[in-house]
């Protein structure tokens, strides 16, 4: 039972110490949070929480798309269900374990379909998620902490294209070489090597549009988000803000990315003269639109087709063991 509970119990404990030391290390007045919060522009904020609704639309449909060009017709409306399902059981279990509700979606929906490809389609669409953090991630870092010196943040948005390009590219070579030159035990190797492998196929191009969408509108969101708060930021920058705290929440240091996400905005916003107290806000509102909101309609989905979550474990338990297998 204690190591169970462990885990999360260390997460509890660095959330707490991460708060701590973000408002000790702060000037933060509660008057002026109060008077921040008032000054919010409703107009703005309502229309920020459809964002994630169309951007988690369009994310289904590119889950669709990858299916197919792995010869699986699998309908929208139930990649729909399937993704938002997913969404928010990921909003409050840990280690991706929403991630798997697709998994079983498109094992029910598809019967020839086997767990090891159900999976592969559900990898090869974070990958895409994981391009464009990285991506605009890398951008921020190299912006604001002046790692090349001050370069114009459209370089920088180039030049980190073909850094995280190349980066993908060589790791893609070598899992493929080394899932290659082993002879036993390199299932995963060759899976991953496979999932990699087909971001770069030409028939991936529409893949690559339709993310690049989703990652339009949803900072776009951001940036509305912002306006409500009357912070004026370029959406290029908006981009490279949410990609780097969205690198940084993907350190599994805290629950649900509470204080990483709070000290990561109070650093990136002071370095364009914004208060603690008004970063701190949008924060919170962040999380209120693009993760409260986001699984509250992805719950609605979840109770109209509910899936145990013993079965997920077993799933998740079966596909190891796939992964642990020896090959011949």
């Amino acid at each position: 039972m204690i190591k169970k509970h462990g885990g999360l119990l260390l997460k509890v404990f660095s959330t707490g110490l991460i708060l701590y030391l973000l408002f000790s290390s702060i000037s933060f007045n509660n008057v002026d949070f109060a008077l921040v919060w008032k000054s919010i522009d409703l107009n703005y904020l309502l229309l920020v929480f459809p964002v994630v609704i169309i951007v988690l639309v369009v994310k289904s449909f590119r889950w669709k798309l990858i299916l197919k060009t792995e010869g699986y017709s699998f309908s929208f409306f139930n990649a729909i269900k399937a993704y938002f399902s997913s969404y928010s059981l990921g909003v409050v279990t840990p280690g991706r374990l929403g991630e798997l509700v697709k998994v079983y979606n498109v094992r029910k929906g598809i019967s020839d379909i086997n767990p090891v490809a159900a999976f592969r389609t559900v990898v090869v669409d974070r990958l895409y998620d994981l391009y464009f953090l990285s991506w605009f991630g890398l951008s921020g870092v190299l912006l604001y902490f002046k790692v090349i010196g001050e370069q114009n943040s459209w370089v920088l948005f180039i030049l980190s294209f073909f850094l995280v390009f190349a980066g993908f590219f060589v790791g893609y070579k070598l899992f493929q070489i080394l899932s290659k030159k082993l002879k036993t035990g390199n299932k995963f190797l060759a899976f991953i090597s496979d999932c990699l492998g087909q971001l770069f196929q030409v028939k991936s191009i529409l893949t690559w549009l339709i993310t690049g969408l989703a990652y339009l509108i949803f900072f776009m969101g951001i940036k509305i988000l912002f306006l409500s708060l009357d912070i004026r930021i370029s959406l290029l920058e908006t981009g490279f803000i949410i990609g780097l705290i969205g690198l940084v929440l993907l350190l599994p240091i805290s629950v649900a990315g509470f204080g990483t996400r709070e000290a990561s905005f109070v650093f990136l916003l002071s370095l364009y003269g914004i208060g603690a107290e008004t970063a701190i806000i949008v924060s919170i509102l962040q999380f209120l639109a693009f993760f409260v909101f986001g699984g509250l309609v992805g719950l609605v989905f979840w109770l109209l087709e509910p899936i145990p979550l013993d079965v997920l474990t077993q799933d998740s338990k079966k596909l190891y063991k796939l992964f642990r297998t020896k090959n011949p």
